[in-house]
Parts: structure tokens; C-alpha cells; sequence
């Protein structure tokens, strides 16, 4: 009975010691996208949805340099989410962020830049402003872009 005891007490510990020993990262947050009433008839007559686009990177660490881009950032994903133009703010899981390389980036801080534009191959039948922002930041407080019909 002891020796059953001992092994459910060290298993519930080894569980617990499990759950602590890495951070889960948190990638979802909310973006609000507002649109005027001209862009949503511009959407509309265009038969188009309104796409919302994430970019993701960071800042290189001093072991990372020689893998950063033109821009000398570290890129780590992308996430593209259709939206309706009535629903906001936008919930966006983070999917498209790469986990796996956020050593990578120095800190761990990693930056979004938000778009959203018209989803078709045609010109834009929209034109919105774009947010840059850390990804802790928009956790915290959603930014807010705004479009109106170009």
C-alpha cells in the first residue's frame, strides 16, 4: 500500500513539474478592423471579402544575424484570416507564427504588421491603414485599422 502511495505521489509531481517547467506561448490576439460604410459597398458591389494579413518577425539575436533578411529581421510567419467587414474586433489565433525558431529573436519579442486589403487579384476596392505592433502589445490592447473604399 505504501509502495502504491509513492509511485501516485511521484507521478502527481512529475506532472506538476511538467506543467511548470516551460511557459506555454500565448499567440492569439484581437485586431478591431473597422470599415466605412462606403468600403462595405465597395466590398459588396465586388463581390470580394476583406482579407486581414499578419506578418510576423523579430529582431535577430547576435547568433542569428546571418539568417535575417534584406530588412535584417528575422521572419516567423504568416497568418491571413477572411473577415466580415460587420464582425469586429477580429480574433487571430497566431497559427502562422513559427514556435519553433522564437530563440531566434532577440528577447522573444516578436513584432506583427497588420494589413487588410480586398481578396482578389484585381486592383483594391479598399485601401486600410496598417499597424505595426509587438505582439505583447496587441495581447494586451487591440490596435485598431480602419478602411474606406479606394
Amino acid at each position: 500500500m505504501i509502495r502504491s502511495f509513492r509511485t501516485v505521489a511521484l507521478l502527481g509531481l512529475c506532472a506538476t513539474l511538467a506543467a511548470c517547467s516551460a511557459p506555454k506561448f500565448k499567440s492569439d490576439y484581437s485586431i478591431a478592423v473597422t470599415f466605412t460604410p462606403a468600403a462595405t459597398a465597395a466590398l459588396k458591389a465586388a463581390n470580394e471579402p476583406a482579407i486581414l494579413e499578419a506578418y510576423y518577425y523579430g529582431a535577430p539575436t547576435d547568433a542569428t544575424r546571418e539568417k535575417a533578411n534584406e530588412a535584417g529581421q528575422i521572419e516567423m510567419g504568416l497568418d491571413q484570416v477572411t473577415i466580415d467587414p460587420a464582425v469586429s474586433p477580429v480574433h487571430v489565433a497566431g497559427a502562422g507564427i513559427d514556435q519553433a525558431h522564437l530563440t531566434a529573436i532577440d528577447g522573444g519579442k516578436l513584432t506583427v504588421q497588420l494589413h487588410a486589403y480586398s481578396g482578389t487579384d484585381r486592383p483594391d476596392v479598399i485601401k486600410c491603414s496598417t499597424v505595426t505592433a509587438a505582439l505583447i502589445d496587441l495581447q494586451a490592447k487591440p490596435a485598431t485599422i480602419t478602411c474606406d473604399a479606394a
